[in-house]
């Protein structure tokens, strides 16, 4: 028999997904983005995902190397 016994870490991965599918649902309306002379409508979710990627990968690339001894 096998055992199938669900991890700590699963349950909180599970609860985390079902968290970011109820975000999703919740922020899918158009927004009218505004930036220089440019002008366009996305969903807000696609705006907030862009915004944290730009930050993500900005901390990623400043980010100091680990000192060596």
């Amino acid at each position: 028999m096998k055992d199938n016994n669900i991890t700590f870490r699963q349950v909180i991965n599970i609860l985390l997904i079902v968290l970011l599918l109820i975000f999703v649902a919740q922020n899918l309306e158009q927004i009218k983005v505004s930036f220089l002379f440019f002008g366009f409508s996305m969903p807000l979710v696609i705006l907030i995902a862009v915004v944290f990627l730009i930050g993500y990968l900005s901390g990623v690339w400043t980010r100091k190397p680990p000192k060596k001894n």
